[in-house]
């Protein structure tokens, strides 16, 4: 089972590394062809700074789910470093619940948003596309993101190492 886990883990992770590389890679080649035109053409395109915000948004979201794969979201792990090793894993089950209950509600709602969007056929003032495309980086990221709490969940019984909290 573990080498399943480590097997999506590391296609998933691969996914949103990749999508994350690709958008903060072109965030910088948009921003930086945003400067030059301005400078040298006296024009800026309007749909840059558009593009460029619709990038970093989609960037947060898969950003979301790299720091639930890595264990690195933010939390207070004092009291679970002196818990013994059951109570240790049954807060890290309970974290990682939690996590996956907040997550779902949280796509069902930007589904119910976006639904609305694409009803009212909502699109952006630049470049003309549907608000969908943007807003979808939420149930992705957050779909990501409860694939990882599973996946930890699934870690925490099927290995016997120390549960390892959530670091800072």
């Amino acid at each position: 089972m573990k080498s399943v886990v480590d097997v999506v883990n590391r296609y998933l992770g691969a996914i949103e590394d990749g999508i994350c590389a690709l958008a903060l890679g072109s965030v910088s080649i948009i921003i930086f062809g945003q400067v030059l035109s301005r400078y040298f053409f006296n024009y800026t395109p309007d749909w840059s700074e558009e593009l460029s915000r619709y990038l970093i948004v989609w960037t947060i979201f898969i950003g979301t789910a790299i720091g639930v794969r890595n264990n690195i979201h933010i939390g207070v792990d004092a009291l679970l470093r002196m818990m013994p090793h059951t109570m240790k894993l049954a807060t890290e089950v309970l974290l990682n619940v939690i996590g996956v209950v907040v997550s779902v509600v949280l796509i069902w709602l930007s589904y119910e948003f976006i639904k609305e969007t694409l009803e009212y056929e909502q699109v952006s003032p630049s470049m003309q596309i549907s608000m969908a495309i943007p807003y979808m980086a939420m149930p992705i990221g957050l779909s990501f993101a409860v694939i990882h709490f599973i996946l930890d969940i699934v870690k925490l019984f099927t290995t016997h190492e120390e549960p390892t909290a959530f670091a800072l």
